[in-house]
């Protein structure tokens, strides 16, 4: 997964669903009049220059007090930059508008969060601006299927936020098992679902679901094989960028380790090395489909 592939899917999340924006903010405690619409509008910004300065997304949402405007804006890496843009963007978007607007910035990142987080002087006496920051206490983990597909795009956020970490696990399962609800039902928003998930999951567990699915689901081939043939090519695309095949084999060892970690499958040093020193990329590739069902690692093997 690429930085660049993440940042955009999340940023697309807003347009896809914009009244995502009322929820977030409410579960961040933010007072906020229950919104009955949402509709995304331009994030771009225009200096007297006429140099454009866009935001990732940008949301108005209709409320029984009127209308709010929110900013939104994704962070994976601390940007000086974003300490005067930040401003500009809400008065732009305040000025089009002419609403309330404030500013929301996902950071999955805790070190991240917290720099996003910081207020900043505009230097007009009592002038000040303190983002409204996304973290992992304001997204919960969805374990429900039936939740994620009523609201595919928390999904997908509850996927990026709690993917990497302790409960990978779960996301994979609720990831698999959400996309095969919403396929049976016929659900339009399946494939693009699928999509998004996989494009914000880390490696190990975005190969992890493509082979569960491959191996498990009776829905792949009629709705999500063009989606994982897209994730192969890009996977090539990758392979093909750092040039070396050895570098390839070390990505799949990686992850066929990450996925026996993420299942609580021990692994011994000797196991460990073993799968390390594979050169042979079609082998791993067996091993990644074994490890999503193995329960030991000689059923890896064997």
């Amino acid at each position: 997964m690429s930085t660049t592939q993440e940042h955009d899917v999340t940023a697309e999340l807003f347009r896809w669903s914009p009244m995502l924006a009322a929820e977030l903010l409410t579960e961040m405690g933010v007072s906020l009049p229950a919104a009955h619409r949402a509709r995304d509008v331009s994030e771009s910004s225009t200096d007297h220059k006429t140099r454009e300065y866009t935001a990732d997304a940008a949301v108005v949402l209709e409320t029984a007090d009127g209308r709010v405007a929110v900013v939104v804006e994704v962070q994976r890496a601390k940007d000086e930059d974003k300490l005067w843009t930040w401003p500009l963007y809400l008065a732009t978007l305040r000025n089009r508008q002419r609403c309330p607007t404030v500013l929301l910035v996902i950071a999955p990142d805790p070190k991240i969060a917290a720099w996003c987080g910081t207020t900043i002087e505009t230097g007009h006496p009592g002038a000040t601006l303190t983002p409204l920051v996304l973290g992992h206490e304001h997204v919960p983990l969805l374990k429900d299927p039936e939740l994620v597909a009523a609201d595919p795009a928390m999904g997908i956020l509850s996927a990026l936020f709690h993917g990497a970490g302790e409960h990978q696990r779960e996301v994979i399962q609720v990831g698999f098992d959400s996309t095969n609800l919403m396929a049976a039902r016929g659900d339009e928003r399946t494939q693009r679902y699928y999509n998004h998930m996989v494009a914000v999951l880390p490696r190990a567990a975005r190969e992890a679901l493509r082979m569960k699915m491959m191996s498990e689901s009776r829905y792949y081939d009629e709705f999500l094989r063009d989606a994982n043939s897209e994730g192969k090519a890009e996977g090539k695309a990758e392979g093909k960028a750092e040039g070396k095949a050895e570098g390839k084999a070390e990505g799949k060892a990686e992850a066929v380790l990450q996925v026996l970690e993420a299942r609580g499958v021990v692994v011994d040093g000797r196991q460990r090395a073993r799968i390390e020193t594979c050169g042979a990329p079609e082998q791993l590739d067996v091993w990644l489909v074994r490890a999503v069902r193995a329960t030991t690692v000689d059923e890896l093997f064997d």
